[in-house]
């Protein structure tokens, strides 16, 4: 893939096309990989509801549901450099199989400590703390799996195909954690998670090992890695802003659905009924995106099309605060339908934008930086629970979409060339059919 902005000016790419975007399918890798991220990301779906309802229940207090998320983000925040080093010395398909073991076998501890109600505000802490360890070394080893697989001219199909999964798991998941929670107890949906984990281990291993392997590149010690995965980002200007938009949107955007789960009952006055049906609704809306971005493989102008996106994403947040205190659900509702539209594809554009400039040497250390975005998303969730325990969500939502918008035009403005200018190449390379890596 070219690089934004690096190439001349075209006619804006061929006409979107989510049948093209589809064809990745073809890769019968790529299919277990795909199948493997629904199945987690469906267990993690139903985890985001489980452990609000049992935080809010245990203590009914926004600083301290935010701290259960704060307790997601920390290893992430510690660990992810290193995780991004180990994606790139070892076999990526490997380490994603042995955090996903990890995690399952976590869930199950969770259920067993519900069903012998010995479940405390502390443990759920502790716990998080554990699986935002194994999520910081087995994502960084996924993603860039996927890229190795289905090759550059593919890439964005492939990101935005897993996007979609993942967005679609925000359908399923909620509803799969009601539906437990409703016949059996909130334990009986971490017995599900433990059980979909299992599941997406089993489709790893239909994956060649061999396909993980590490590009075979000279080895310098760990932490001097480290440092050359951060000089890299650091001084690739198109990578560079890009990492930064990303941190934008993570810091002060995604942080919301901490304190979705308080907002609805705080708020509105309505019940969790109504927070999983918001949940529904987002999950909608970022199925939806994630699709509208696949069809976008061909297009030459991703860099501004990321600007608008976000800047709507934006109005999604002041929509949300604004308009519920106006409206009630009403404006809830129209919020996070733009907010599951617009962060989701965002968010694709973005990831796909970043593997696409980034040497393959060094996915797994740019992945893990990226990963360092998504820990200070719960890391912020701490400082606006506090706001929103003071003010209100509502108002809280109006000033993070008020500062989104602000932020990322500046960042964006920053390397004009890259968010005005055109992909070299882009319609020929997304033509061509991918290598099926069997």
């Amino acid at each position: 893939m070219g690089r934004p902005g690096m190439g001349p000016p075209g006619r804006g790419g061929n006409r979107p096309s989510l049948r093209k975007a589809f064809v990745v399918f073809g890769n019968r890798n790529y299919r277990y990989l795909w199948a493997s991220s629904l199945v987690s990301f469906t267990g993690m779906q139903m985890q985001q509801i489980t452990r609000a309802v049992i935080a809010w229940e245990l203590t009914e207090s926004f600083t301290a549901v935010s701290a259960i998320f704060l307790s997601f983000g920390l290893p992430m925040l510690l660990f992810s450099l290193i995780g991004g080093a180990f994606a790139d010395r070892l076999n990526k398909r490997q380490l994603t199989l042995i955090t996903q073991v990890a995690t399952g076998i976590l869930m199950l501890i969770t259920a067993v400590l519900l069903v012998s109600d010995l479940i405390t505000i502390e443990l759920l802490f502790i716990i998080g703390l554990a699986q935002g360890t194994f999520f910081a070394f087995g994502m960084p080893a996924r993603s860039p799996l996927m890229a190795t697989v289905v090759g550059p001219q593919q890439l964005m199909s492939a990101m935005a195909l897993q996007n979609a999964a993942m967005n679609g798991t925000r359908l399923i998941g909620p509803a799969f954690a009601g539906l437990s929670m409703w016949v059996q107890g909130v334990e009986s949906a971490y017995f599900v998670q433990s059980g979909l984990y299992a599941v997406s281990v089993v489709l790893l291993l239909a994956v060649p090992s061999h396909l993980g392997r590490a590009s075979a590149v000279e080895r310098k010690g760990m932490f001097t890695e480290i440092g050359n995965g951060l000089r890299y980002a650091a001084t690739d200007r198109n990578l560079r802003t890009l990492m930064m938009l990303a941190f934008v949107t993570a810091i002060f955007a995604m942080p919301y659905m901490a304190l979705l789960n308080g907002f609805v009952e705080e708020d509105l006055g309505r019940g969790p009924s109504s927070f999983s049906f918001l949940m529904l609704l987002t999950g909608a809306g970022g199925l939806i995106g994630s699709l509208v971005i696949a069809a976008f493989t061909e297009f030459d102008r991703k860099p501004l099309l990321q600007l608008v996106v976000g800047l709507l994403s934006g109005v999604g947040l002041i929509v949300l605060g604004l308009g519920s205190e106006a409206f009630g659900l009403g404006g809830a509702i129209a919020g996070v339908l733009i907010l599951g539209l617009m962060l989701t594809g965002y968010q694709t554009l973005n990831m796909t934008m970043v593997m696409g400039v980034a040497k393959p040497e060094f996915y797994g250390r740019v992945m893990s930086i990226m990963m360092l975005t998504f820990s200070t998303m719960p890391m912020m969730a701490v400082p606006l629970g506090i706001l929103a325990d003071d003010i209100g969500a509502s108002r809280v939502f109006a000033i993070q979409g008020a500062v989104v918008a602000v932020l990322l035009a500046v960042v964006a403005l920053t390397n004009v060339g890259f968010t005005f200018g055109r992909e070299e190449n882009a319609a020929s390379m997304a033509s061509a059919a991918p290598p099926d890596r069997s």
